[in-house]
């Protein structure tokens, strides 16, 4: 009965089609996903990856010292979680939420990730949840920020205080899709400011939450003027991890 009712919702808010490759979608399944698509899913989720800096690893490859990659280099965040590398479909949701303004897919991405915070070994030392700010002028042409409905979803699953207005984003920078990684540094240092005093991060383990993460140079200098307001740790949430190279 139960699980009738649930299914009778799920076709309410999930779309007919799937949303990473437009065949119709599996209505019996979790996300808005064909079966193919959603068995693509569940195996890019079961992928091991470095708790370090989240990139895909080996089953036994990585520790919380990080991995091959990582290991010996600074990142300025402690620790990250994610939902999966940034391939398909995983990509194709990502897309559909934070370009074609498909609302319904916040929740879902939203407990993906809320779930693997659950898993990591720091989870339990959160204090407060902050999402990575956009300049006014993107967030006004896209109607919304992505990072910060993905870290309301996480602050439901995990009850606890979000510190919606704890960063800004100073002045606009380009795409870093493109950019090698010392141009990446380059493009975000300065770009981030603390918003008000810092009373809401000082002396408290924040996490930071972002839809994607590539060489980690935002969620880097993020973490940065974190750690200069006072506080104590800084770990990384995101739906995916994009492994260049």
């Amino acid at each position: 009965m139960l699980r009738s009712i649930g299914l009778a919702l799920a076709q309410l808010i999930l779309p007919a089609h799937c949303a990473a490759c437009g065949n119709p979608a599996d209505r019996e399944g979790r996300l808005p996903l064909c079966g193919p698509c959603g068995q693509a899913m569940a195996a890019l989720i079961e992928r091991p990856s470095c708790p370090r800096c989240g990139r895909t690893v080996g089953p036994s490859a990585a520790d919380l010292e990080g991995c091959s990659v990582c290991r010996g280099s600074p990142l300025g965040y402690d620790g990250a979680a994610r939902v999966g590398a940034y391939e398909e479909p995983l990509r194709g949701l990502i897309l559909s939420y934070k370009y074609r303004r498909h609302a319904e897919l916040r929740p879902i991405l939203g407990r993906l990730l809320a779930e693997r915070v659950a898993a990591a070994p720091w989870a339990d030392l959160v204090d407060v949840v902050v999402p990575v700010p956009l300049h006014w002028s993107r967030r006004w042409s896209r109607g919304f920020n992505q990072a910060q409905g993905l870290a309301a979803e996480v602050v439901r699953a995990m009850v606890r205080p979000m510190a919606a207005r704890g960063l800004l984003r100073v002045r606009p920078t380009p795409h870093q899709t493109r950019l090698p990684l010392a141009a990446r540094l380059a493009n975000v240092r300065g770009a981030f400011a603390l918003r008000g005093t810092g009373r809401a991060v000082a002396g408290k383990t924040v996490l930071l939450v972002d839809d994607v993460l590539t060489t980690g140079a935002t969620a880097g200098e993020c973490a940065r003027v974190l750690r200069k307001a006072g506080a104590t740790s800084v770990f990384v949430a995101v739906v995916a991890v994009a492994e260049e190279g």
